[in-house]
């Protein structure tokens, strides 16, 4: 291998070899796996290896590997991405080459290395140099080839210009539930293993060797995934359906309910006052409890971890409870449910959970808001609340997640940008000091150097505790940190790039100190061997010095210099943000949510979260999933407002004038109690009225409570209740009443007179009768008389026979016989007009209200009553 004086012709741009490539991307043709040293110097020897692969159909002969590159550095930062497109000017300096293979068959390999001592290529001073790598064939066709960067620091004196580096490491992924026990995939389980992007950024953003084992530690114990903050433990005796609504009467409700109106609406729209855990998501520690020392980072480089308090609160949710996870939600035809599988607590996420805390109380924690809600669009739309309780849920989530709280004095508005009402909101909060992208306030027209990332902010109308200020993340470095990196020789490349273009910001002649700030977008997947790559350069590069971002200040006011544009808003941000349209849809699951928190009566919000994942932006490119998933929100907060319910009864039947009837009310929540309006309507109030009951009660989670109402009927008939649940002001939970039909049937007063009636007629009918066999015992005794008297002759034989002891009518008389042609009556004759009682009929097909007035059963007593009529 020698440097070769002359080079073969020079193609503009990546040429194609001899034949189209049977698989055109599958397999690059050249491919850099290594590049050393990524920076060199004078004394140094750069050595290239890699591989080159035959990706066409035919044999390809005489493959030679070779260098190109050029002796004048770069100028400015623009000029890297051109030539890396490979559409900009070619270097035409020789480099060294080698001879691969005299034949390379179809799909055959051969592995190259190619290496020149530095001071070879005559580079003239500190910069960046183009340099190219290509296989070419024995024709000088261009097989493939690779353009890259050589930082070059000359002799690697003190002469080295620098630049400070402060990084942000993101952990922050879409949000992975609808409502808070539903997980719209299994992405998230995967993500948290130690080979998932989640755990592949914790561990190489702690510098140090994590352990993802489980060991023989219980973790939700250690964990406190158990717990609950603030929350208080259910009663376990509940009311049950025989129990009477014991609250306050209907006539006092309306008085004692405008001050319950008034509490339940603070709740309303942002959730006020929760405590954390009020989404579902038990566990942690309890808010407000001071926070321990916090060990400092002792290795590596200092970075900022940038985490989306939605993502902490998905992963601690997962890790604590049973949960449901979806199957293919896209993939679900309009109105009908997808598949859900049930899952246990989930030990990966429980481990991740477990470093995290470790790790990350170690550097700097910014939050961003909660599930990177779009502030700009919920403040555009009137959503303030919603765009305040964000930030506040936001704070609370990592509390819960991490045990220790983000610093507050950071902002990071979502994407970076921020417009004034998004400003003013995080200065309320007492935020000082916003991350914010480079479009955000972008470089002074004049400016031709790249600026520092400091940028003075003006005051907002809150009068802050210290100046605010931008640190305004570079917008090339975020560009070069989402290069691809996971196939064969892109993570060299992106290593390479990143070496050149933070080279090119140290060597620009800008004069003081600047720092730059390193912030990959927040679904950055890089491989691991970039991720500790870019964080090994920023230790090993001369020109590079970390800063943490706590620690960066701007310079003093008259030091300062405007190198940035002020605070900018574009229409391409507005235009980018949640349509007024979505957001409306939105906020009908908000007024759903507004409408189930007024009728709780514990202070909490627990859809809130639920809402900020609807609002956040990443569904700005989802529309799809972003609608199935609002649509999974709206049918949980239904479903949960219908745990909260009348019991529907048996049909009503009305045995008098009045009666009572029982409502029975449910409360199927199991975590929350209630506090509902009962109102019951009767169809014609002419027909039926309704007297004073218990209207306004509270019910414990889980329990059910009976109302009496009482009913006045005026005309016999059906007519039908309607029974429906209110709020404290008034709005109906639900948009289907219970309706109980109520038949009189007026067996009350009316009976009683029919009864009468009909027993006059029963003595008037039998009347006669009874007097006519009256009239023949008279008759029989008088003949028995005069028999006797007539017979006195006949006293030795004993007397009458049927005399017994008692005389002639006593028990102990045999019948007398009858004279010739005088009637019997079979039986024993009962007194005149006696009747057997009955008891009155229910009615077909339901059961008979207690009544005022009834008929005992024969033999029974009547039942006892209480003042209203009601039977207990």
């Amino acid at each position: 291998m020698a440097m070769t004086t002359a080079l073969l012709p020079i193609p503009a741009a990546h040429s194609p070899a001899l034949a189209d490539p049977e698989d055109d991307g599958s397999v690059e043709p050249l491919v850099v796996e290594r590049i050393t040293p990524d920076a060199v110097r004078e004394d140094s020897t750069l050595r290239i290896a890699g591989e080159v692969t035959n990706t066409t159909a035919d044999s390809v002969r005489d493959v030679t590997v070779r260098v190109r590159y050029s002796r004048h550095p770069f100028t400015n930062r623009d000029e890297l991405d051109e030539f890396a497109s490979g559409d900009g000017w070619q270097p035409n300096a020789p480099g060294p080459d080698e001879e691969v293979a005299s034949a390379l068959p179809p799909d055959a390999s051969e592995e190259y290395s190619l290496s020149v001592p530095v001071e070879d290529l005559d580079l003239s001073s500190y910069g960046v140099y183009p340099l190219v790598v290509e296989a070419v064939d024995g024709d000088g066709g261009v097989i493939g080839s690779q353009y890259t960067f050589l930082p070059y620091t000359g002799s690697g004196g003190d002469d080295v210009p620098s630049v400070d580096i402060a990084w942000v490491w993101p952990l922050m992924d879409r949000p992975q539930r609808a409502d808070d026990d539903t997980f719209l995939s299994g992405e998230l389980r995967e993500s948290v293993r130690a080979e998932g992007r989640l755990g592949r950024l914790l561990s190489s953003g702690a510098q140090v060797p994590l352990d993802f084992a489980a060991g023989e530690e219980d973790l939700v114990e250690l964990l406190g995934l158990g717990e609950e903050p603030g929350a208080t433990p259910p009663e376990e005796d509940g009311a049950t359906e025989e129990e009477t609504a014991d609250s306050v009467p209907s006539e006092e409700a309306a008085e004692d309910g405008g001050e319950d109106d008034e509490e339940q609406s603070g709740a309303e729209g942002d959730g006020g006052g929760e405590e954390p855990g009020a989404e579902g998501d038990g566990g942690g520690e309890e808010p407000g409890a001071e926070e321990e020392s916090r060990p400092a980072r002792t290795e590596g480089v200092p970075i900022t971890w940038a985490v989306d308090p939605g993502t902490l609160d998905d992963v601690h949710r997962m890790a604590a409870e049973d949960h449901e996870v979806l199957e293919d939600l896209l993939a679900v035809p309009a109105e009908a449910d997808p598949v859900r599988h049930g899952a246990g607590a989930d030990e990966s996420a429980q481990v991740w959970l477990r470093e995290a805390r470790a790790v990350l109380a170690r550097d700097t924690v910014v939050a961003s808001p909660y599930a990177g809600a779009d502030l700009g669009a919920l403040l555009r739309n009137d959503m303030g609340d919603d765009a305040a309780a964000s930030l506040r849920l936001g704070q609370e989530a990592v509390l819960r997640a991490l045990s220790f709280e983000a610093d507050g004095a950071f902002a990071m508005p979502p994407g970076g940008m921020m417009d004034d009402p998004v400003y003013e909101l995080y200065a309320a909060q007492g935020a000082t000091r916003f991350l914010l992208a480079e479009d955000a306030m972008p470089p002074a027209s004049w400016m031709s150097t790249t600026p520092t990332a400091q940028a003075p902010l003006a005051a907002p109308e809150e009068e802050p505790v210290e100046d605010p200020f931008a640190l305004v993340a570079d917008a090339g470095i975020t560009d070069v940190l989402s290069m691809p990196s996971w196939e064969p020789g892109e993570s060299a490349l992106a290593l390479q790039r990143f070496a050149a273009e933070t080279a090119m910001i140290a060597g620009e002649n800008a004069g003081g100190d600047r720092v730059v700030v390193a912030s990959p977008d927040p679904g950055w997947d890089p491989s691991p061997e970039f991720a500790d790559g870019v964080l090994a350069a920023s230790d090993d590069l001369p020109w590079l010095s970390p800063e943490k971002l706590d620690e960066v200040e701007p310079a003093d006011a008259d030091e300062r210099e405007d190198t940035r544009r002020n605070l900018d808003y574009p229409d391409s941000a507005s235009e980018d943000e949640l349509s007024p349209t979505y957001l409306g849809l939105v906020e009908d699951v908000n007024n759903d949510v507004r409408l189930f928190n007024s009728v709780l009566v514990d202070d909490v919000d627990p859809f809130r979260p639920a809402l900020l994942r609807l609002a956040s932006v990443y569904w700005r490119e989802e529309e799809a999933l972003a609608g199935a998933t609002r649509s999974l929100v709206l049918g949980s907060v239904q479903d949960r407002m219908g745990d909260v319910r009348v019991i529907p009864g048996e049909p009503v039947t009305l045995a008098s004038q009045t009666g009572t009837t029982g409502v029975l009310v449910a409360n199927d929540l199991e975590d929350q109690a209630v506090i509902v309006r009962l109102s019951v309507f009767s169809e014609n109030s002419e027909r039926l009225s309704i007297g004073s009951y218990t209207d306004f009660f509270e019910i414990d989670p889980g329990a059910k409570t009976t109302v009496y109402v009482p009913l006045s009927a005026r005309v016999n008939g059906r007519t039908e209740l309607t029974v429906s649940l209110h709020n404290s002001a008034g709005e109906p939970i639900s948009t289907q009443d219970t309706v109980i039909p109520v038949n009189a049937t007026g067996l009350g007063t009316q009976a009683l007179l029919i009864s009468g009636i009909g027993l006059l007629i029963l003595v008037a009918a039998l009347a006669p009768r009874a007097l006519r066999k009256w009239a023949r015992k008279q008759a029989s005794r008088s003949d028995s008389a005069e028999s006797g008297a007539g017979g006195q002759d006949g006293a030795a034989t004993g007397g009458d026979e049927g005399d017994g002891p008692d005389g002639p009518d006593g028990p102990g008389d045999s019948a007398d016989p009858a004279p010739p042609g005088a009637a019997t009556t079979p039986g024993d004759p009962g007194a005149p007009g006696e009747a057997e009682a009955s008891a009155p009929s229910t009615g077909s097909g339901g059961h008979t209200a207690a009544t005022g007035a009834g008929t005992p059963e024969a033999g029974g007593d009547a039942p006892e009553r209480d003042p209203d009529g009601s039977g207990k």
